[in-house]
Protein backbone atom coordinates (compact mmCIF):
# COMPACT_ATOMS: atom_id res chain seq x y z
CA UNK A 1 0.00 0.00 0.00
CA UNK A 2 1.31 3.57 -0.60
CA UNK A 3 2.70 5.78 2.16
CA UNK A 4 1.67 9.22 2.42
CA UNK A 5 3.39 12.07 4.12
CA UNK A 6 1.18 14.73 6.29
CA UNK A 7 1.83 17.09 3.81
CA UNK A 8 0.24 15.60 0.98
CA UNK A 9 -2.85 14.64 3.14
CA UNK A 10 -2.98 18.31 3.48
CA UNK A 11 -1.89 19.50 0.14
CA UNK A 12 -4.81 17.26 -1.62
CA UNK A 13 -7.84 17.63 0.77
CA UNK A 14 -6.88 21.84 0.83
CA UNK A 15 -5.97 22.26 -2.63
CA UNK A 16 -7.07 18.69 -4.56
CA UNK A 17 -3.34 18.60 -5.87
CA UNK A 18 -1.09 15.43 -4.88
CA UNK A 19 2.22 16.51 -7.11
CA UNK A 20 4.00 13.14 -5.87
CA UNK A 21 1.49 10.71 -6.83
CA UNK A 22 0.85 13.42 -10.12
CA UNK A 23 -2.69 13.34 -9.43
CA UNK A 24 -5.07 16.18 -9.98
CA UNK A 25 -8.94 16.11 -8.79
CA UNK A 26 -10.94 18.74 -10.71
CA UNK A 27 -14.49 20.04 -9.35
CA UNK A 28 -16.47 23.07 -8.62
CA UNK A 29 -13.89 25.52 -6.99
CA UNK A 30 -16.63 28.67 -6.33
CA UNK A 31 -18.19 29.67 -2.98
CA UNK A 32 -21.57 28.74 -4.85
CA UNK A 33 -21.20 25.74 -3.25
CA UNK A 34 -21.27 26.64 0.18
CA UNK A 35 -24.23 29.09 -0.16
CA UNK A 36 -26.34 26.84 -1.44
CA UNK A 37 -26.89 28.63 -4.78
CA UNK A 38 -25.60 25.26 -7.05
CA UNK A 39 -22.46 23.94 -8.40
CA UNK A 40 -20.13 26.88 -10.35
CA UNK A 41 -19.05 24.03 -12.97
CA UNK A 42 -16.19 24.74 -15.40
CA UNK A 43 -15.41 28.77 -14.46
CA UNK A 44 -12.40 31.14 -14.48
CA UNK A 45 -11.00 29.67 -11.06
CA UNK A 46 -11.53 25.47 -12.28
CA UNK A 47 -9.68 26.59 -15.63
CA UNK A 48 -6.72 28.48 -13.33
CA UNK A 49 -6.16 26.04 -11.06
CA UNK A 50 -5.67 23.51 -13.28
CA UNK A 51 -3.54 25.13 -15.72
CA UNK A 52 -1.55 25.55 -12.77
CA UNK A 53 -1.31 21.61 -11.95
CA UNK A 54 -0.98 20.65 -15.52
CA UNK A 55 2.07 22.82 -16.35
CA UNK A 56 3.95 22.53 -12.95
CA UNK A 57 3.32 18.04 -13.61
CA UNK A 58 4.61 18.72 -17.53
CA UNK A 59 7.32 20.50 -16.28
CA UNK A 60 8.70 17.80 -13.89
CA UNK A 61 8.43 14.62 -15.90
CA UNK A 62 6.79 13.70 -18.46
CA UNK A 63 5.35 10.47 -16.90
CA UNK A 64 1.63 10.15 -16.78
CA UNK A 65 -1.00 12.01 -15.27
CA UNK A 66 -3.96 11.08 -13.16
CA UNK A 67 -7.01 13.48 -13.16
CA UNK A 68 -10.33 12.65 -11.01
CA UNK A 69 -12.98 14.90 -12.60
CA UNK A 70 -16.89 15.36 -11.59
CA UNK A 71 -17.98 18.43 -13.96
CA UNK A 72 -21.65 19.06 -14.76
CA UNK A 73 -20.58 21.90 -17.68
CA UNK A 74 -20.41 25.43 -17.77
CA UNK A 75 -18.05 28.19 -19.50
CA UNK A 76 -17.15 26.94 -22.92
CA UNK A 77 -13.52 29.07 -23.30
CA UNK A 78 -12.80 28.28 -19.91
CA UNK A 79 -13.56 24.46 -20.56
CA UNK A 80 -11.54 25.01 -23.81
CA UNK A 81 -8.65 25.87 -21.87
CA UNK A 82 -8.70 23.14 -19.71
CA UNK A 83 -9.36 20.61 -23.03
CA UNK A 84 -5.98 22.23 -24.81
CA UNK A 85 -3.93 21.74 -21.39
CA UNK A 86 -4.50 17.79 -21.67
CA UNK A 87 -3.59 17.76 -25.21
CA UNK A 88 -0.88 19.52 -25.13
CA UNK A 89 0.89 17.92 -22.30
CA UNK A 90 3.45 15.55 -24.22
CA UNK A 91 2.55 13.22 -21.12
CA UNK A 92 -0.40 10.89 -21.10
CA UNK A 93 -3.29 12.06 -19.24
CA UNK A 94 -6.13 9.93 -17.59
CA UNK A 95 -9.38 11.17 -17.09
CA UNK A 96 -11.62 9.85 -14.67
CA UNK A 97 -15.24 10.81 -14.27
CA UNK A 98 -17.42 10.80 -11.38
CA UNK A 99 -21.01 11.38 -10.93
CA UNK A 100 -21.23 14.06 -14.00
CA UNK A 101 -19.38 14.32 -17.25
CA UNK A 102 -22.42 16.66 -18.37
CA UNK A 103 -22.02 19.61 -20.80
CA UNK A 104 -18.35 20.93 -20.65
CA UNK A 105 -17.53 18.27 -18.81
CA UNK A 106 -18.57 15.87 -21.87
CA UNK A 107 -16.25 18.01 -24.26
CA UNK A 108 -13.13 17.65 -21.51
CA UNK A 109 -13.52 13.95 -21.22
CA UNK A 110 -12.72 13.51 -24.48
CA UNK A 111 -9.41 15.21 -24.41
CA UNK A 112 -8.03 12.23 -22.21
CA UNK A 113 -5.47 9.87 -23.50
CA UNK A 114 -7.36 7.18 -21.46
CA UNK A 115 -11.11 7.89 -20.63
CA UNK A 116 -12.24 5.78 -17.79
CA UNK A 117 -15.79 6.67 -16.08
CA UNK A 118 -17.15 5.44 -12.97
CA UNK A 119 -20.16 2.81 -12.96
CA UNK A 120 -23.23 5.69 -12.06
CA UNK A 121 -21.71 8.52 -13.86
CA UNK A 122 -24.34 10.39 -16.19
CA UNK A 123 -22.66 11.76 -19.33
CA UNK A 124 -24.89 14.19 -21.30
CA UNK A 125 -23.86 16.70 -24.74
CA UNK A 126 -25.64 19.00 -26.44
CA UNK A 127 -25.56 22.43 -27.90
CA UNK A 128 -25.50 24.27 -24.51
CA UNK A 129 -27.23 27.88 -24.44
CA UNK A 130 -25.72 31.36 -24.69
CA UNK A 131 -27.24 34.86 -23.79
CA UNK A 132 -26.62 37.72 -26.05
CA UNK A 133 -26.82 41.43 -25.87
CA UNK A 134 -25.19 44.44 -27.37
CA UNK A 135 -25.33 46.29 -30.88
CA UNK A 136 -26.88 44.32 -33.58
CA UNK A 137 -23.25 43.40 -35.13
CA UNK A 138 -22.15 42.73 -32.35
CA UNK A 139 -24.92 40.03 -31.10
CA UNK A 140 -24.30 38.98 -34.74
CA UNK A 141 -20.65 38.81 -34.19
CA UNK A 142 -20.59 36.56 -31.74
CA UNK A 143 -23.29 34.63 -33.00
CA UNK A 144 -21.22 33.76 -36.17
CA UNK A 145 -18.68 32.35 -33.43
CA UNK A 146 -21.07 30.35 -31.83
CA UNK A 147 -21.54 28.71 -35.01
CA UNK A 148 -17.82 27.76 -35.30
CA UNK A 149 -17.16 26.61 -31.63
CA UNK A 150 -20.50 24.16 -31.96
CA UNK A 151 -18.79 22.94 -35.54
CA UNK A 152 -15.80 22.73 -33.67
CA UNK A 153 -17.48 20.89 -30.70
CA UNK A 154 -19.05 18.38 -33.12
CA UNK A 155 -15.85 17.03 -34.67
CA UNK A 156 -14.26 16.69 -31.18
CA UNK A 157 -17.13 14.53 -30.57
CA UNK A 158 -16.42 12.74 -33.73
CA UNK A 159 -13.25 12.20 -33.58
CA UNK A 160 -13.66 9.82 -30.89
CA UNK A 161 -16.39 8.11 -31.29
CA UNK A 162 -15.88 7.34 -35.06
CA UNK A 163 -13.47 4.59 -34.11
CA UNK A 164 -16.42 2.33 -32.20
CA UNK A 165 -19.25 4.08 -34.30
CA UNK A 166 -17.34 3.84 -37.87
CA UNK A 167 -21.02 5.11 -39.56
CA UNK A 168 -21.01 7.98 -36.70
CA UNK A 169 -21.86 11.78 -38.78
CA UNK A 170 -21.62 14.92 -38.00
CA UNK A 171 -25.17 15.27 -38.64
CA UNK A 172 -25.76 12.53 -36.62
CA UNK A 173 -23.95 14.42 -33.60
CA UNK A 174 -25.05 17.97 -34.47
CA UNK A 175 -28.98 15.98 -33.82
CA UNK A 176 -27.79 14.31 -30.42
CA UNK A 177 -26.70 18.06 -29.64
CA UNK A 178 -29.75 19.34 -30.72
CA UNK A 179 -30.97 18.53 -26.67
CA UNK A 180 -29.65 17.23 -24.00
CA UNK A 181 -28.49 13.24 -24.86
CA UNK A 182 -27.75 11.38 -21.87
CA UNK A 183 -26.03 8.42 -21.43
CA UNK A 184 -25.40 6.30 -18.57
CA UNK A 185 -22.21 4.75 -18.13
CA UNK A 186 -22.80 1.72 -20.30
CA UNK A 187 -23.96 3.94 -22.79
CA UNK A 188 -21.25 6.24 -23.08
CA UNK A 189 -18.95 3.71 -23.86
CA UNK A 190 -20.53 1.96 -26.81
CA UNK A 191 -21.29 5.26 -28.34
CA UNK A 192 -16.87 5.96 -28.29
CA UNK A 193 -17.56 8.71 -25.67
CA UNK A 194 -15.34 6.92 -22.47
CA UNK A 195 -12.93 4.20 -23.60
CA UNK A 196 -14.27 1.98 -20.24
CA UNK A 197 -16.43 1.67 -16.48
CA UNK A 198 -14.16 1.52 -13.61
CA UNK A 199 -13.93 -2.07 -12.24
CA UNK A 200 -11.58 -0.95 -9.48
CA UNK A 201 -10.09 2.28 -8.06
CA UNK A 202 -6.62 1.64 -9.32
CA UNK A 203 -8.01 1.35 -13.14
CA UNK A 204 -5.87 4.43 -14.13
CA UNK A 205 -2.50 2.42 -12.56
CA UNK A 206 -3.37 -1.17 -14.31
CA UNK A 207 -4.41 0.11 -17.79
CA UNK A 208 -4.41 2.07 -20.61
CA UNK A 209 -5.98 2.63 -23.75
CA UNK A 210 -3.80 4.12 -26.49
CA UNK A 211 -1.58 1.70 -28.86
CA UNK A 212 1.32 2.64 -26.40
CA UNK A 213 1.17 2.93 -22.54
CA UNK A 214 3.24 6.14 -23.19
CA UNK A 215 1.59 7.35 -26.10
CA UNK A 216 -0.57 10.75 -26.26
CA UNK A 217 -3.78 9.56 -27.92
CA UNK A 218 -4.35 10.93 -31.93
CA UNK A 219 -7.13 11.17 -34.14
CA UNK A 220 -7.85 7.48 -36.08
CA UNK A 221 -6.36 5.68 -33.52
CA UNK A 222 -8.53 2.29 -31.55
CA UNK A 223 -8.98 2.95 -28.14
CA UNK A 224 -8.72 0.18 -26.15
CA UNK A 225 -8.45 -1.29 -22.53
CA UNK A 226 -4.75 -2.85 -22.50
CA UNK A 227 -3.16 -3.70 -19.34
CA UNK A 228 0.30 -2.69 -18.14
CA UNK A 229 2.02 -5.90 -17.43
CA UNK A 230 3.95 -5.57 -14.55
CA UNK A 231 4.13 -2.16 -13.76
CA UNK A 232 1.03 -1.25 -12.44
CA UNK A 233 2.26 -1.84 -8.52
CA UNK A 234 5.33 0.79 -9.06
CA UNK A 235 2.94 3.45 -10.75
CA UNK A 236 0.53 2.71 -7.65
CA UNK A 237 3.51 3.37 -5.30
CA UNK A 238 5.15 6.19 -7.35
CA UNK A 239 7.96 4.62 -7.81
Amino acid sequence: MSNYAKDDIDRWFEFSYLPSKRTIYVGSRDSETQSGEGESGTDCKMSEFFLKAMLHLTNVSSKPIFVHMNNIGGDYQHGMAIYDAIRLSPAHVYGIAWSYATSMGSIILQAFDTRIITPNCIFMLHDGTEELSGTCKTVEAWAKNTTKTRQLMYKIYYSRMKASKPRITIKKIEELCSHDTIFNAEEAVASGLADWIMEGINDQYRFFATDTQDAKWTSGMTSDKREIEGEHEAEENGD
